[in-house]
């Protein structure tokens, strides 16, 4: 098992496995500048280490984290700094936002206590996302005046529709149960049950092929914004490139010989 220290978040590696935790607990891990700097900087440190195959995305304390960081806010309204504070903190929140999205891994979020505002956004980015039933998931923004970031308005629609979406933004935040429902989240877990199950899920993950998540992210991350005709000329020339691969190979010869393949992502 190998243990990075940073100051703001955790980042422990133990065989395929990282596990990338926000650590600021005693102010509910509120996003700043910081934090998301040493955020951004595990994320590329797992995405460029080869024997990572799966990224756990979580926070410590009470809550994933509760968004913004308003204490740091209002001293730059008082400082009349406030378009800078909120420029820098965007530009580096956004850097991560399509870090998650982007990396070659499967990134799983696991929301416990609450996850709001910047926060919630920034892991709904994850491939999969679930939460204690009992969490609090709340977009949170206009509760201090501000708009949408961390790709919320880009997301969230996606996964709801506009209507649905609309209501999310505007009228409060819902229990975890609810947001699996909507189809916010891919599961609402017991919470005594959650940091087994997202082992038991990381562990199986682990073991898919890396060529299939690396081409299925690229695929979906644009399908929304492609026609049809597009979105196939490039499944056919994915297809046609991964069929060269040693994993294609391992994995045919494996369904024959009734084992388990083992790919290499080459």
């Amino acid at each position: 098992m190998k243990i990075l220290n940073y100051r703001l978040i955790e980042l422990e590696k133990k065989n395929k496995i990282a596990v990338i935790a926000l650590n600021s607990p005693k102010n509910f891990n509120a996003l700043n500048v910081e934090i998301l700097n040493e955020l951004y900087s595990a994320l590329d440190d797992c995405e460029k280490d080869s024997n990572i195959k799966v990224i756990i995305f979580t926070g410590n304390g009470k809550l994933f984290s509760s968004g913004g960081n308003v204490k740091e806010f209002l001293q730059a309204i008082e400082e009349g700094t406030a378009q800078q504070k909120i420029a820098d903190i965007s530009e580096i929140l956004h850097k991560c936002a399509l870090k998650i999205m982007n990396i070659p891994k499967i990134v799983i979020g696991k929301i416990h206590g609450g996850a709001y505002g910047a926060g919630l956004n920034l892991i709904l980015c994850c491939d999969l996302v679930y939460a204690e039933e009992n969490a609090i998931l709340d977009e949170a923004f206009v509760n201090v005046g501000l708009s949408v970031d961390g790709s919320g308005s880009f997301t969230i629609p996606r996964l709801i529709g506009l209507h649905r979406a609309k209501e999310f933004f505007w009228l409060g935040g819902i229990k975890a149960n609810k947001a699996e429902q909507w189809g916010i989240i891919n599961g609402a877990i017991p919470d005594k049950e959650i940091d087994k199950f997202i082992e038991n899920l990381a562990d199986k993950c682990s073991k898919l092929p890396p060529l299939n998540i690396l081409n299925t992210k690229k695929l979906l991350n644009t399908t929304f914004i492609k026609t049809p005709e597009k979105e196939l000329d490039d499944e056919r020339t994915i297809q046609i490139e991964v069929s060269g691969s040693e994993d294609f190979a391992e994995g045919v010869r494996a369904f024959f010989e009734k084992r388990n393949p083992v790919f290499k992502g080459r």
